[in-house]
């Protein structure tokens, strides 16, 4: 399978380009699908090592009155302005090292080497709302502002400074009442996972204009620290759980070296080249009070699995339940190597798995060993106290293998029991392949869309209708690429409680495949 189409580098298209819409747009769809991923791989004469080392592109489709716009521009990050100056990386990206930035001198250049205190804000990875503002990020410590209309970059937020974190999850999570909760590490000092409460200011509650900076960050504060099982490495992570009272964090044994990160400049390192995997290792899951920052003393573990993305959390009956996507190793992260991408055809790696683990709260921790803690009437998920007094979880799978990219009705699911989840086939070979699904995680059955096999659709964004009352009463905006060069890409709107396509808006000039995305309503 050739999608080496995929994986050239983009142009922006700065200004607004009209596309050719195709059946009828809902009346009460008004607002911005916002999406953000590698774009840029070659720097003159050098290309970058990895998928996720491409500089950020941003994209919009602005949806209004029955009509499309689409344009794109590239995140005028520190990383990208440096590179466009000097055609090499003078950060270190995920698998590309960094080279000397010229406009330092010598004595500066050995001491910028000597600690990793000016980590990447290429923010490539997730584009994301808090406190009606839109944000980039990866997975360091530094995040950026950006306008959700023109694309333009803003301010530049160090997390660092604001909470004393070295770096942080790509995935933050929105409550209702507007506080963001996130997970970040520290390494500078020890090594120590944190739990970051980020409150709206009360500015931003009344109405008013923040004095300085962005509203965002400005109030955030550390809920929690948490201990790291290993003295010399730490848990990589790129989201967490999170229900109405707990949190839930994985530290999986995908490890991150931090000998090898403190000299990575020094060695001539990548962000890759400091990952070990453990599979011999468990998976623990933490679970921390949300209102409180009390970890739990319960000890959850589960064999060995590598994962990116958690789809949902939520607490019954004396449980926390935890969906999420798994893998049983980490081929899909070194199958992103251009080198794997670009030179040779595109054969998948590990499928991922969408999986529930339920973990036993209070009470339902009783029981004699060995025995299934779990009454669930609905689940297959079993946890059994070991000899050792931990709780072994062993998950349910909840679909067939293949999807990622799980997206669900955020604004009125996440934290709660929900139905369903939506995910992409992205480019991967098997059952979603080409497709957007729908996974009813109660009865297990899943409704597909699809185009046809030249045809890839990215993440599948969920926007609730005005008004509903159904969990699935809304549409579902998905990007959809094509490797004909020649035939156009098109963002998608499907009926969410059908999966009958509903209108698409087909651009004029390529799109390219990124990451994630956001959908910014219009309320004027």
């Amino acid at each position: 399978m050739d999608l080496k189409h995929f994986f050239r580098s983009s142009e922006e298209d700065p200004d607004p380009i009209v596309t050719t819409v195709k059946g009828q747009i809902p009346d009460w769809l008004k607002g911005v699908l916002v999406r953000i991923g590698p774009g840029k791989f070659d720097l003159d004469d050098f290309t970058v090592n990895h998928w996720f080392d491409g500089y950020a592109l941003l994209y919009n489709f602005v949806i209004a009155d029955g009509k499309v716009t689409y344009r794109s521009k590239f995140l005028r990050s520190d990383a990208y302005e440096k590179a466009m100056q000097v055609g090499r990386p003078v950060f270190t990206e995920f698998g590309t090292k960094a080279y000397p930035d010229p406009s330092k001198n010598i004595f500066s250049r050995l001491f910028s080497k000597l600690v990793p205190t000016d980590l990447t804000d290429n923010d490539v990875i997730n584009v994301y709302q808090m406190c009606n503002e839109l944000y980039c990020s990866t997975e360091s410590c530094h995040v950026r502002r950006v306008d959700p209309i023109t694309l333009e970059t803003l301010e530049k937020v160090d997390m660092n400074k604001t909470a004393g974190i070295n770096m942080a999850s790509a995935h933050p999570h929105l409550t209702p009442d507007g506080t963001t909760y996130n997970i970040g590490s520290s390494f500078m000092t020890g090594l120590k996972y944190h739990v970051i409460k980020m409150p709206p200011p009360q500015e931003y509650l009344e109405g008013r204009n923040p004095e300085e900076g962005p509203f965002g960050y400005r109030d955030a504060s550390i809920l929690a620290n948490l201990s790291c099982r290993w003295t010399t490495t730490f848990s990589y992570y790129h989201s967490f759980g999170l229900s109405q009272n707990y949190i839930v964090f994985i530290e999986q044994p995908l490890l991150i070296n931090s000998l090898k990160l403190a000299t990575i400049k020094l060695k001539g390192r990548s962000y890759r080249d400091c990952l070990e995997w453990r599979p011999e290792e468990k998976c623990k899951f933490v679970v921390i009070n949300k209102m409180t920052g009390a970890v739990s003393k319960v000890a959850y573990v589960s064999d060995a699995f590598f994962i990116f993305h958690h789809i949902n959390t939520y607490e019954e009956d004396g449980y926390l339940v935890s969906d999420v996507i798994t893998y049983r190793n980490i081929e899909v992260i070194d199958m992103y190597f251009l080198s794997n991408l670009r030179d040779r055809p595109y054969v998948g790696a590990e499928p991922p798995r969408a999986q529930r683990f339920v973990l036993p709260l209070g009470n339902k921790l009783e029981g004699p060993l060995g025995t299934n803690l779990v009454d669930l009437n609905y689940t297959a998920a079993t946890a059994e106290r070991q000899h050792d007094g931990s709780i072994h979880l062993t998950p349910e799978n909840l679909a067939e293998p293949g999807f990622e990219l799980p997206q669900i009705n955020y604004k009125h699911y996440n934290g709660r029991k929900y139905n369903y989840v939506y995910g992409s086939g992205c480019f991967e070979p098997g059952h979603y392949r080409n497709a957007v699904c729908k996974v009813n995680v109660q009865t297990k059955t899943t409704t597909i869309w699809r185009h046809c096999s030249n045809c890839y659709p990215g993440e599948a964004v969920f926007v609730s209708r005005p008004g509903s009352t159904d969990e699935d009463d809304g549409v579902l905006l998905s990007v959809a690429v094509d490797r004909r060069p020649d035939v156009a890409d098109f963002l998608v709107i499907l009926d969410a409680k059908t999966m009958k396509e509903v209108a698409r808006a087909e651009a004029p000039v390529n799109v390219p495949a990124l990451l994630h995305g956001t959908f910014v309503p219009i309320t004027t």
